[in-house]
């Protein structure tokens, strides 16, 4: 099945981290414009979470992994790896040296910094030399737990819902100070655990057209207004059940709709990660250039279209290059 729709959706995602960073050009002395639109748009990180959950559980329903357990776990490794490693590692050394600092990362706080990074540990209050990296040092953790969840067969969904709940739990009872503990009771995860329940959800279940549009129009209507600061929201619980059904609304798109999407918004899909990555090497060039009042809406614009070429330049000559030539060389 094609997911078209939950394509578009990561490349929703993306433009909504991207208008965050950038919101702070098209706020006007008298007119919060970017604020109004985009403070809360670093929720696209969240949205990645969910999507991750499900893409993950989606694309191992229908396997046993009981014939050579090891190496279907050795085998997932290597591919998420070979998906998420390369471009952030080439895109982290292009982070450095524009940052004119670059032999400061061979000793001291710096050389343990980009160890941390090109691990994807967490430091305390420290983030990763390309900062968008604490997202990654999520998902590599989901993953990690993800591939041990294979082990328990048929079981490994129950598994790896009941891991994040407790530890989410743990975190909640027993609040420790530790950078990697906090990230690994850290409720971010439920965001994944919401995408796991829901591949469980749409393979057992059928949901007619009649429930699919009332699930959609509360979906799609409660995340614009949070997005735009029409409800506001403070538990953090509730904010994922409103992302959440943001996420299945989509998913309905394609099961129950069987929308094809248009071929653009699943073109910034495909070039979601590059986007996400990238984008902040525009704004770090384009803020030597000024312009006045409303202008800058256009300008802002403008910056956007940047971002998308950047991206899609990068998918296609170097991300999807290097992914292509590791899968042959590691065999994944």
């Amino acid at each position: 099945m094609k997911l078209n729709n939950l394509q578009i959706l990561r490349g929703i995602s993306a433009l909504l981290v991207c208008c965050f960073h950038f919101s702070e050009y098209i706020n006007f002395q008298n007119f919060a414009l970017g604020d109004i639109l985009f403070k809360r748009g670093s929720i696209g990180v969240s949205i990645f979470f969910v999507i991750s959950g499900f893409i993950m559980a989606f694309t191992t329903l229908s396997k046993n992994f009981r014939e050579d357990i090891f190496k279907e776990i050795t085998l997932f490794y290597k591919r998420r790896i070979i998906r998420i490693v390369p471009l952030y590692f080439l895109l982290t050394l292009a982070w450095m040296v524009i940052g004119r600092n670059l032999m400061s990362y061979f000793h001291g706080e710096g050389l343990e910094r980009l160890i941390h990074s090109i691990l994807f540990l967490p430091q305390k209050d420290i983030f990763p030399v390309l900062y968008l990296g604490w997202s990654l040092n999520c998902e590599m953790f989901f993953y990690l737990i993800f591939g041990i969840s294979l082990l328990f067969y048929a079981k490994r969904y129950i598994f790896i819902i009941l891991f994040f709940i407790v530890t989410y739990f743990i975190g909640v009872l027993f609040p420790f100070d530790t950078a990697y503990y906090q990230m690994i009771t850290s409720p971010l995860n439920l965001y994944f655990v919401t995408g796991v329940s829901f591949a469980i959800l749409l393979s057992k279940i059928h949901i007619s057209k009649l429930w699919a549009i009332i699930i959609c129009t509360i979906g799609i209507i409660s995340f614009i207004a949070y997005l735009l600061g029409l409800i506001i929201i403070t538990d953090m619980l509730i904010t994922l059940v409103v992302v959440s059904l943001f996420v299945f609304s989509f998913l309905l798109f394609d099961v129950t709709f069987h929308l094809k999407g248009n071929r653009f918004f699943v073109f910034l899909g495909d070039i979601s990660y590059s986007m996400y990555l990238s984008h902040p090497f525009v704004e770090i060039f384009f803020r030597r250039f000024k312009v006045e009042g409303y202008f800058n809406i256009p300008y802002f614009m403008f910056r956007i279209a940047i971002v998308i070429a950047l991206a899609a330049f990068l998918h296609h000559f170097v991300e999807k290059k290097i992914t292509e030539y590791l899968k042959i060389k590691l065999k994944a």
